[in-house]
């Protein structure tokens, strides 16, 4: 019920601003101890909950894993289902819509999974085995790798290094060409997809095809609130545990939150002045003389 001792102003600009930055639409009225508690425990506990869960809880779309290739490394547009938890995530605002950005950049990337366009620098988790891929002399490996594109310009073929440590501790220098493939640019993991061959270890050429398949770091602005899949999900939960579940729940009251703050910023308060009987009136049933 709309209250006429508090000045509304504009309503419709009041939710548009509250709806943006919690609070924001009640300091727009002048009510500015009602803006600072909505905008403390709302900002509050969106922000804990983003820390809480590695800064992941928050996507719009859950991709598809197909049986054939990993989503990363799909090359036609992903199957894509909508995430019921972004209904609530959605009304906090501004610190939501990244991911409806990330949406449409994902399906809207054009995906080259065969070429690395420029040098690229990063760590990298994975595997050494035989070009089969059946796992024969599998080795774990972590190091840095150091890979650019034959061609200046950019394409399929490589040449490159990595310095790596195996689970035993031994260091091996890997000499790295052949064809690349590369995860998608855009996607909601920190770490990106990629695969290309062995040529030689510690300068000496192999006589046998090995192959190279891991992670390598993908930037903050790629995966912040990118769509994501059922195996990045694992791997959160397999790290995270409960605490995963416990961010996303805390990310979701935030913006339910939000909603009644949005709410009260358009029509006002619930309950409250303005329900009263008017004083002149009862004065007046005073003075007015009984029926009998």
């Amino acid at each position: 019920m709309r209250n006429t001792r508090v000045n509304l102003k504009n309503p419709l600009i009041a939710a548009l601003l509250a709806y943006l930055i919690p609070g924001a639409g009640h300091w727009y009225q002048g009510r500015r101890f009602k803006a600072t508690i909505y905008s403390v425990c709302i900002l509050s506990l969106f922000i804990w909950g983003m820390i809480l869960g590695n800064w992941q809880p928050v996507y719009s779309q859950l991709v598809y894993q197909t049986d054939r290739v990993t989503p990363q490394m799909e090359k036609k547009v992903p199957t894509t289902k909508f995430s019921f938890g972004y209904a609530a995530q959605f009304f906090n605002g501004a610190m939501a819509l990244p991911a409806l950005v990330q949406e449409s950049r994902l399906r809207n990337e054009q995906v080259r999974i065969d070429h690395l366009d420029s040098e690229l620098e990063s760590d990298f988790i994975g595997m050494v085995s035989d070009f089969s891929g059946r796992g024969d002399d599998l080795q774990i490996v972590t190091g840095t790798m150091l890979i650019a594109p034959v061609n200046p310009s950019g394409g399929e073929a490589v040449t490159g290094t990595l310095k790596a440590s195996a689970a035993d501790g031994k260091v091996v220098d890997y000499g790295l060409g052949g064809q690349i493939q590369l995860g998608r640019e855009v996607f909601g993991s920190p770490r990106r997809e990629i695969e290309c061959r062995i040529v030689s270890v510690d300068g000496e050429e192999l006589n046998i095809d090995k192959t190279l398949r891991g992670t390598i770091s993908r930037g903050f602005l790629n995966w912040y609130q990118a769509p994501c899949d059922s195996q990045e999900l694992d791997r959160l939960h397999g790290d995270l545990s409960r605490k995963f579940d416990i961010a996303s729940v805390f990310t979701w009251i935030a913006g339910l939150l939000n909603l009644l703050a949005i709410w009260d910023a358009a029509d006002g308060p619930a309950y409250g002045y303005g329900n009263e009987k008017p004083e002149d009136d009862e004065d007046d049933d005073e003075d007015a003389p009984k029926k009998p």
